[in-house]
């Protein structure tokens, strides 16, 4: 650590930059996933049938996919802060509208345009953490930011359940909308795109930042080369398989728990954020141990994909009552996000600079084309059982995904150490031992 980062004045790059990503993220994903806690009462109210819930789990994906190149690309030529900002404001809008319409196809055109607004956020935040973040704090980075993914849960899963149960699920969406508009009126103000033209930090910080966020990064190139190599596309779909297992599994899970435990919408929030602390935990200790390794970090993300699928298969083929299932639902969620923030650092080094957000962006589209297939195709071979009862489908795409990251480590994953000491130099100074 060097003494630079001891520095008070040197934590911008956080307090500006990485919690306010994170906050944004959480918001998101509370806008995106609580409607998997208010489930059982749409279905109620609405007289869904079980495939017909599918899609409109699916239909927020729909829209999701459509914006994330175009948004990338616009972060990247333009700024990626007004790109958050704006798009964050019609989240919360179209979050709240959630809670406000009743008919089935209008609620599935609000799911659509929810998507459409939080597409470009994810491809814009990758330009924050290339301008913002040296490339040996880069993985912690994202993880603060991914670790957003299961804490959604953690935090929606309980307090949406306790607000269904105090009013009513249309309520539970307008009071969980409202925080967007808010945040991204904020974030506007205060976050900068680029710590090279902010004057707002110190000068050792800046050189700091400057001096290694391009280490571990390719050099500039044009989009197209990027869409013509089977790089892009063998990632893609490892993403997608992956995704598939993360957006079936938060979705459909609490109408698993429900089932299983035979309790009210109350305590299925509370056990349905067990799982997802347990993938937070997993986040933050896998990412740590990534940054400070030698080894690529494709290896602390086929590892902890291998734990989710063998858990997820587990739990369909062996009877063990509701704690054995909440247990294997904890390895599940801790398998399906330990390796998201080595994931997302790992993407960065392996496309041109100047086309990460539009890189990150098609590999989202990919990844999220999971989010729209998985809880339809769960929610059909499930049947009346639910979509809950297929989570073995995800074990095996799981298993695929893990075998395809190994593969891509022995071409791509070479990494060394050598880039974060040169970086401390050219700062001025050294690190120390620890």
């Amino acid at each position: 650590m060097t003494v630079a980062e001891h520095s008070p004045r040197t934590y911008a790059r956080w307090t500006r930059v990485g919690i306010p990503l994170l906050i944004i993220y959480l918001l998101t994903m509370v806008d995106r996933t609580n409607i998997s806690i208010a489930a059982s009462d749409i279905i109620t109210r609405l007289e869904l049938t079980s495939a017909a819930t599918g899609v409109l789990l699916s239909a927020f994906f729909w829209g999701y996919v459509i914006t994330m190149v175009p948004g990338g690309v616009l972060a990247d030529r333009t700024s990626p802060v007004r790109v958050i900002s704006w798009a964050l404001a019609v989240v919360g809008v179209t979050a709240a509208l959630t809670g406000i319409v009743e008919n089935f196809t209008l609620l599935l055109v609000v799911r659509v345009a929810l998507g459409l607004a939080e597409g470009v956020i994810f491809p814009a935040f990758a330009v924050l953490f290339l301008k913002w973040f040296p490339s040996h704090e880069r993985g912690r980075a994202v993880a603060a930011t991914t670790f957003a993914v299961p804490l959604s849960t953690v935090v929606a899963a309980p307090l949406g359940g306790w607000m269904i149960d105090q009013w009513n699920y249309q309520t539970m969406f307008i009071l969980q909308g409202l925080p967007a508009i808010i945040v991204a009126i904020i974030f506007a103000r205060t976050a900068s795109d680029d710590p090279a033209s902010d004057h707002r930090i110190s000068a050792t910080e800046r050189d700091l930042i400057l001096a290694s966020r391009a280490a571990d990064t390719q050099a500039e190139g044009r989009f197209s080369e990027v869409i013509g190599k089977p790089l892009v596309w063998i990632v893609g779909f490892t993403f997608f398989l992956w995704v598939s297992g993360i957006y079936g599994f938060n979705l459909w899970m609490p109408s698993l728990i429900k089932s299983l435990s035979q309790s009210g919408i109350g305590a299925v929030g509370l056990l349905s954020a067990i799982p997802f602390a347990a993938g937070g935990l997993g986040l933050f200790i896998n990412s740590w141990l990534s940054d400070r390794s030698k080894l690529s970090r494709s290896w602390f993300i086929a590892t902890p994909l291998t734990i989710g699928a063998i858990a997820l298969m587990l739990q369909h083929y062996m009877d063990l009552g509701l704690v054995g299932d909440m247990v294997l639902l904890s390895f599940a969620g801790l398998g399906l996000f330990a390796g998201t923030g080595p994931w997302w650092s790992w993407m960065v080094s392996l496309f041109p600079q100047n086309q990460v957000a539009g890189s990150v962006g098609l590999i989202n589209v990919f990844g999220n084309l999971g989010g729209i297939v998985a809880p339809v195709l769960l929610g059909v071979l499930g049947g009346a059982a639910g979509g809950g009862s297929s989570f073995y489908v995800l074990g095996y795409g799981l298993v695929i995904a893990a075998a395809l990251v190994i593969g891509l480590s022995l071409r791509h994953g070479q990494r060394s150490d050598t880039p974060n000491k040169v970086a401390m130099a050219k700062a001025g100074s050294a690190p120390a031992d620890s």
